[in-house]
């Protein structure tokens, strides 16, 4: 009984070196997700952007259906440049806190609100790794994450006994939720949509259509897809190893050499992806996701190799508490790190995690059973909590159909302007890199979101928006130059199957919008 507890334990557990290391990943992606966001926030996030919010609450009560009823923003109390820079910085400084472990419980619990309530406002820009960030530190909220590596550890001294590993049912949870994006996005990539069989299955020719996909495909993603047989090859290895990777990761025997590889192979396959396609902080954060499967003997051969670094967390625990000598009362309050287990909340946990596991099931759309289970009435707490979940990427048919934006402004003088780049000529010959065309890759996201029937709606905003950067940053007074129409086109281009010419792109007028 004592072998199985402690294997259970190494299945199901997580060691506190490797959920601090999660910890730091977190917080490192978050700064850096607060600093492209914040480059714009203007345009997404204040009431003079693509997205007032008089026009985010109208669509937020557009009903369940959409995806956005009962989510819920603090950015949405005021849509002023200041009020929405101050919530980004004080985002900022608690991902900070978390970055170090200082007061660790305090500041995880406001980055997920912060992280929520920024992902709520303008819900658009958003991609999966958006999703699995957020619920993966809700469920690390209900682990001591400042146990290790962190200022709140060392303040903490010889008071706690501290553990090797920690094993609960948010443990589980946490596991099990990185799995899941794995797990159903194969089950989204193996069916068929009528008679179309997958190209995940059939010819292999998914990773062929999707660096087909210009919009994301990058210059090494580009000269890749020349190699028909490779990406076969790719496609076959992808699908099989996001089914059978994560099992490894829970294989009883040679428990740590299994997680340790499946660890490795997992950071180098989403590095690989980062290199094909424009896909922003993803790569980042489902590497930073897999931190929490590194084995105790990892940490070791590493503290064997490069020694402790309590030293070094001493001497920056030092720091800050003579940068914070006016506040010495409430720094020398440390926040011990707890391992107590409440049933109550273990309960409350089990329930939410066999939500969770309903919900994707539901998602993947099995007609007949599926929506008895879990039925879209209760659908809230799923939103609330930011657990609402789908992995549906490039599955179960990867994109066809792609292209580029034509933003074209006439001027009340009959000029004709592009709105999106301001001094070049429209771009209705292809670019040479589509994807470079894009600032951000939040952009990237909110402009392929807008070629789609399911985001119309926001379109209007957005050619508002384009009118109004114009007039205000090349109009000044004069009345003549400013934008008179606005027209939104999309040019699309079909992918062919592999071997076939390329067909000539089409346009397709998104938005017609005049400024008057």
């Amino acid at each position: 009984m004592h072998r199985i507890g402690e294997k259970t334990t190494e299945l199901l557990g997580v060691d506190l070196r490797s959920l601090a290391a999660f910890r730091i990943g977190a917080a490192g992606v978050l700064l850096l997700d607060l600093w492209f966001r914040g480059q714009e926030i203007t345009a997404y996030f204040t009431d003079a952007g693509v997205l007032p919010r008089t026009a985010r609450i109208g669509i937020l009560e557009a009903g369940d259906g959409f995806g956005f009823q009962h989510t819920w923003s603090l950015h949405l109390l005021c849509g002023e440049y200041w009020a929405q820079l101050g919530l980004l910085l004080l985002a900022a400084l608690f991902a900070v806190w978390l970055l170090i472990g200082y007061r660790t419980r305090l500041a995880a619990v406001v980055s997920w609100i912060l992280l929520m309530s920024l992902d709520g406002r303008n819900p658009v820009l958003l991609n999966s790794g958006d999703v699995l960030l957020r619920s993966m530190l809700l469920w690390s909220l209900f682990l001591p994450l400042g146990a290790r590596f962190s200022i709140d550890a060392w303040r903490a001294g010889k008071r706690v006994q501290i553990p090797t590993r920690v094993i609960s049912t948010a443990s589980v949870a946490l596991l099990l939720q990185l799995c899941m994006m794995y797990w159903f996005s194969t089950v989204f990539k193996m069916k068929s949509l009528g008679d179309i069989p997958s190209p995940w299955t059939s010819d292999y020719s998914a990773v062929y259509y999707s660096l087909n996909c210009d919009a994301y495909a990058t210059r090494f993603g580009l000269w890749l897809r020349q190699f028909p047989t490779l990406m076969q090859l790719l496609t076959g290895c992808s699908l099989w190893w996001e089914m059978i990777g994560p099992l490894l990761a829970f294989s009883p025997w040679f428990t740590k050499w299994f997680r340790g590889g499946v660890v490795a192979v997992f950071a180098a396959f989403h590095i690989g992806l980062g290199l094909c396609l424009t896909i922003g902080l993803f790569p980042a954060i489902c590497i930073v996701s897999w931190l929490v499967f590194l084995p105790g003997e990892f940490w070791d051969h590493i503290t064997r190799r490069a020694g402790d670094v309590s030293p070094l967390i001493t001497r920056l625990a030092r720091s800050i508490r003579g940068l914070t000598s006016p506040a010495r009362r409430w720094f020398n309050q440390p926040e011990v790190p707890s391992f107590r287990r409440r049933w109550y909340i273990e309960a409350g946990l089990a329930c939410l995690l066999v939500y969770v596991v309903l919900w994707n099931i539901r998602e993947t759309d099995f007609r007949y059973w599926a929506p008895r289970l879990l039925s879209r009435n209760m659908n809230a707490p799923a939103r609330i909590l930011g657990l609402d979940q789908n992995w549906s990427m490039f599955a179960p048919l990867p994109r066809t159909e792609d292209g580029w934006l034509v933003m074209e402004g006439t001027l009340r003088d009959g000029s004709i302007v592009n709105l999106w780049q301001f001094d070049e000529p429209l771009p209705w010959s292809k670019p040479s890199l589509v994807s470079a065309t894009y600032r951000t890759q939040r952009w990237r996201k909110y402009l392929d979101n807008l070629t789609t029937d399911r985001y119309a709606a926001h379109r209007m905003y957005f050619c508002e928006w384009l009118a109004r950067r114009w007039n205000e940053q090349r109009a000044a007074s004069d009345k003549t130059r400013e934008v008179h129409k606005v027209e939104l086109s999309h040019r699309i281009e079909l992918t062919p199957p592999p071997g076939a010419p390329i067909p000539d792109p089409e346009t397709r007028v998104l938005w017609t919008w005049y400024f008057e």
